[in-house]
């Protein structure tokens, strides 16, 4: 009965695999390859691929079907996909469970319904036909091509009758590739739409500015952004923000506008250049659009952010950045110290601090003269093309007189051309008592000349001009301080140079003029023209060593009629180290010159050319001696030194002043002189040096040592053509010394000395301590010469007390016991943070020099950082 029984099975099976299409109580039409019905008719099963068709037309096609008709679901696998015509709606994905009772669809695993313009994908997809209703879970992403918007979250549902989107869970969206949002628990209106949240979001846009708010609603065809509590990241650039705070704000994308609540901004901390600053601005309301932004109410300073009253702030009706001219418009504002109002400005502006090139007036500073008096310098600049700008730095003073100093720069493609004119109105001499105008001209061109061949081809133009011998030293607190003004105020130059240089030699040459302030009339100038110098190197063996070839030469024209021609050419052959088995270090030098020189005038040189040729032989030798130890490093290392002239034809330098130290009495020219010193020298020394090894040593830890060098020089016999201040003419020197002492922690400690070589008289001392102990530091230098030496006496200190972080007191003086003479004492109490300097400065000097006089000065100084500085003398007594 049983084997009957599966014989009319398989008949029924291969009747069903040849019918195209049966119906199961009008639910589904099903059209497979294969077919199977079991459970008397309640279970049908599809295989290979086929459709079900529903009643309502909409069909499903897979690879598998599994439809219980006693619950009215139907089950599919493989490629599934749902297809409804009427609604025009289409789900695929690997698995789909269909409840036909209640209409509705579960998708799992690469599920993706596309409806119209939208499409929603997930790992898992539930579709609700009754309610039009989508429900995505796990990586659910909906996509609105008709909106250009895409959104990621968790959980997605869509509403489709209504067109609402309702995320649950953490939520990203991308709208018009532009801005992308990030918050949680989002709904999203397409019909309006209008895309928002209660929870914390953050929208960044297509320029990298981000929006973190407390909530937002976000208007995607007007492209406009409301929140409350905004915060702000305005990008500078890659690594720099500028941050803003709303309480409450609108954003207009499309139009760059905003209007916002509560406003405070702060700047990037370096936008003044000083990283401990934290400028920042804060208003009751703020607007803004493309040429503006304006700022009712407000407070700016650029002070450090902490718990106390700012040291000084600008309170402003209105503040207004103008976007087209880059300028910051202040209203009826007050400046206030300490919030103690100090001045009103009705309306005044300054360029943004991102101008860096702008016509337009630049800070203004009040200053203080010994000489001149009180002044106001009010800096306007101007541009002249691209490449040209012009300063005009005028300076006004009390009683009628005025600087006026203008800069002019010129940059091209391979030059640059920088110059000043001053011109000083008014001024009243103390040295004769006239009054007269006075002026200072000053012009530094530099030309790349981009000669082929050459790695460097470069022309420098200079000209230094002054109508007065102390201008530059009594007007030094009124001048501008620009590139141009030059560091020795003692000393004129104009000049041309011109510089070559290439992989094998280099040349430098051109013509010079110098001008001593305060000399004499016959004595001030002195002309070089030309000058060249030139050097080559030859490597020989890097077994053997290398020789260089240098010569040089002027035409010099000195005290009105002394002219000196003089050409030297030199050859110096240096050999590499040889350490011989017993480790000496050995190394031997070669020097050769060749001195052709003509004079007229020269207590010297005659008017006949004079060819001097001289040599020089000098043997080095050391034997560095090291003991380590667990916590130091000790060296010592004898030196020697023999050096022989067989020409013995130095010219005299008797009367010339050479200095011998420790740190030159080893050089091969230790007098730096054109020449090379007569007869024959041994020099013997001594160097030692003890090391503390630093375990967790960093650039924050002392370098901690102790060194001690000794030296001395022996001769043949006594050289009358050497400088006799340096004693290494005399058969046997004076003894140089040093001691550097660095291991203590809170004093360092060094002294310099020339010993007689009777051991009983000290030629030379000079002095340098520094004692640095909690908050106090002091300085003391002593420099003594007597003797040959020379004859200096001089004691200085600096002290400085440093009370906290922002007060400090300093004091410095310095006394010539040669004459028994205090030349200055400095006093000043300074109060210092990151934005606000204030100073009580008294001076007192007792130099003169023409116009300047022995004085006592009390100033009172103001820096408002980077407003403006302002100096007030409050005592004056010459």
């Amino acid at each position: 009965m049983k084997n009957n029984f599966k014989h009319f099975l398989v008949c029924v099976l291969i009747s069903f695999t040849i019918i195209k299409g049966v119906e199961a109580n009008e639910q589904f039409v099903f059209d497979v390859t294969e077919l199977e019905i079991s459970e008397n008719g309640n279970q049908i099963n599809g295989y290979k691929g086929g459709t079900a068709t529903s009643a309502d037309g909409s069909t499903i096609t897979a690879e598998n079907f599994y439809y219980n008709k006693l619950t009215n679901i139907l089950e599919t696998t493989g490629d599934v996909r749902y297809l409804d015509k009427i609604k025009k709606i289409i789900i695929t994905t690997d698995k789909a469970i269909y409840l036909k009772n209640q209409e509705k669809i579960f998708s799992i695993g690469n599920s993706k319904a596309v409806s119209d313009d939208n499409t929603i994908a997930a790992s898992s997809l539930e579709y609700d036909k009754i309610n039009n209703i989508f429900k995505a879970k796990k990586d659910a992403i909906v996509k609105d091509l008709e909106k250009d918007t895409t959104i990621y979250a968790d959980e997605i549902t869509y509403f489709k009758n209504d067109e609402k989107i309702l995320t649950e869970g953490k939520t990203k969206a991308l709208i018009e590739k532009k801005y992308r949002f990030e918050s949680k628990n989002v709904s999203y209106f397409r019909n309006s739409e209008e895309i928002f949240s209660q929870n914390k979001s953050s929208i960044e846009d297509d320029s990298g500015n981000v929006y973190k708010l407390d909530n937002f609603s976000y208007d995607i065809g007007k492209e406009l952004l409301k929140g409350k509590r905004v915060k702000v990241l305005a990008k500078v650039d890659n690594d720099k923000f500028d941050q803003y705070f709303f309480s409450e704000g609108f954003f207009d994308f499309k139009n760059k506008t905003h209007i916002g609540k509560e406003t405070k901004i702060k700047t990037h901390k370096d936008i003044f250049d000083d990283k401990n600053q934290d400028p920042r601005i804060y208003g009751s309301s703020s607007f803004s659009d493309k040429n503006k932004t304006i700022i009712k109410n407000g407070i700016f300073t650029s002070c450090k952010l902490n718990d106390n009253c700012p040291p000084w702030i600008i309170k402003s009706e209105e503040i207004t950045h103008d976007k087209i001219k880059r300028d910051i418009i202040y209203k009826n504002a007050i400046l206030k110290i300490y919030d103690v109002p100090v001045l009103y400005f009705p309306k005044f502006f300054h360029p943004d601090p991102t101008v860096k090139r702008r016509s337009g007036f630049l800070q203004p500073q009040f200053n203080n003269s010994e000489t001149l008096g009180s002044s106001l310098y009010i800096p306007y600049f101007k541009t002249l093309g691209p490449s040209k700008d012009l300063t005009f730095n005028p300076t006004m003073f009390e009683d009628n007189k005025y600087i006026l100093q203008n800069e002019f720069r010129k940059k091209g493609k391979d030059h640059f051309l920088n110059s000043e004119f001053a011109l000083t109105k008014n001024y009243k001499s103390s040295s004769d008592n006239k009054t007269k105008d006075i002026t200072h001209f000053f012009l530094d061109y530099n030309k790349d000349l981009l000669l082929p061949n050459f790695t460097n081809s470069k022309l420098d133009i200079s000209i230094q001009r002054v109508s007065n011998d102390t201008y530059l030293k009594v007007f030094e607190n009124s001048l501008v301080n620009t590139p141009l003004m030059p560091s020795n105020k003692n000393l004129m130059e104009t000049s041309l140079k011109l510089y070559l240089d290439n992989e094998t030699y280099n040349l430098s040459t051109g013509i010079a003029s110098y001008e001593s302030l305060g000399a004499r009339n016959s004595d001030r100038y002195q002309f070089v023209f030309p000058y060249y110098d030139f050097s080559k190197e030859f490597l020989i063996d890097k077994n053997y060593g290398s020789i260089t070839f240098s010569s040089n030469g002027n035409n010099a024209l000195n005290n009105t009629n002394n002219l000196t021609q003089e050409i030297t050419n030199n050859i110096e052959f240096s050999s590499v180290d040889y350490v011989s088995k017993y480790g000496f270090k050995n190394n031997l030098s070669l020097y050769l010159k060749n001195l052709n020189k003509v004079a007229k005038k020269d207590p010297v040189y005659t008017s006949s050319p004079q060819i001097d040729g001289m040599g020089l032989i000098q043997i080095d030798t050391i034997y560095p001696m090291l003991k380590k130890g667990d916590t130091t490093v000790e060296t010592l290392t004898p030196k020697f030194s023999f050096k022989i002239n067989p020409g013995d034809n130095m010219d005299n330098y008797k009367q010339e002043n050479k200095t011998i130290n420790t740190d030159n009495v080893f050089n091969a020219n230790r007098l730096g002189l054109n020449a090379f010193e007569t007869g024959k020298s041994f020099t013997i020394g001594l160097d030692y040096k003890i090391d503390n090894i630093e375990i967790d040593k960093n650039e924050d830890v002392k370098d901690k040592y102790l060194e001690f060098k000794l030296a001395t020089v022996f001769r043949d016999k006594y050289e009358d053509t050497i400088p006799d201040n340096s004693t290494i003419n005399k058969k046997n020197s004076d003894i140089f010394g040093s001691i550097n002492n660095n291991l203590l922690e809170n004093i360092n400690f060094s002294y310099d000395f020339s010993l007689d070589n009777n051991m009983k008289t000290l030629n030379s001392n000079s002095i340098t301590s520094e004692i640095n102990i909690n908050n106090f530091i002091t300085k003391f230098n002593f420099i003594e010469e007597r003797n040959e030496i020379g004859s200096t006496h001089l004691l200085s200190n600096s002290t400085e007390y440093i009370i906290d972080d922002n007060n400090s007191f300093k004091f410095s003086t310095q006394r010539n016991k040669e004459i028994n003479l205090t030349e200055f004492y400095n006093l000043s109490y300074q109060y210092k943070n990151d934005c606000l300097t204030a100073a009580l400065k008294f001076n007192k000097t007792f130099y003169q020099d023409n116009d300047l006089k022995p004085s006592e000065d009390l100033f009172f100084t103001i820096s408002i950082i980077p407003i403006t500085t302002y100096e007030k003398e409050i005592y004056k007594r010459n």
